[in-house]
């Protein structure tokens, strides 16, 4: 990695890291999609590919717009969290816990993009790149979309097994998984 001396600097290494998460992922989707049982839960890592995979062409394009192009920089966060999540799908019973561990482990990563995506923006809008902070935004929209279906998935597939009462069940509804 080159220094970084400015603020500059700081925001095309981060929209190289960024580059090198996604590409990371778009190796790493269709492992997950393969593992998951949910027909939701793969038909959801399936989307997310599609949806990485232009995340990847706007990173490219604000890249561009910074006079700036991709290298071999590599994520080290991205590396970690899917190496941890490829030791769920070796280590976990096919089936509902797995599908489990696959959504803790897809939130993971959509919690770390988010916080990269915010921090990117936040620079790009500090150096009045408003184009490039735009192209972002749209990455980000879809991270924290799919962090909130991931969620949702989540609290409908697995069964509560904690202590008393299901505190999701309001009594309004059945919650899948609990009967």
């Amino acid at each position: 990695m080159d220094k970084i001396d400015s603020v500059d600097d700081l925001l095309v290494h981060e929209l190289k890291d960024l580059y090198s998460a996604e590409a990371q992922l778009v190796e790493a989707l269709p492992e997950m999609a393969a593992a998951a049982t949910a027909p939701e839960l793969r038909q959801g890592f399936e989307t997310h590919l599609e949806q990485t995979r232009a995340h990847m062409q706007r990173l490219e394009q604000a890249l561009t717009i910074l006079d700036e192009q991709t290298d071999n920089t590599v994520c080290a966060g991205m590396e970690g969290l899917i190496e941890e999540g490829q030791s769920m799908i070796h280590s976990v019973e096919r089936g509902a816990v797995l599908d489990g561990a696959l959504i803790d482990a897809g939130r993971k990563v959509e919690h770390y993009e988010i916080t990269a995506y915010r921090g990117a923006i936040s620079k790009a809008h500090e150096l009045g790149h408003e184009e490039v902070a735009e192209l972002l935004g749209l990455n980000l929209q879809e991270e924290e979309l799919t962090d909130h279906q991931l969620q949702t998935l989540a609290e409908g597939m697995m069964p509560y097994s904690g202590p008393g009462a299901d505190p999701r069940d309001d009594g309004s509804e059945v919650i899948v998984g609990s009967r």
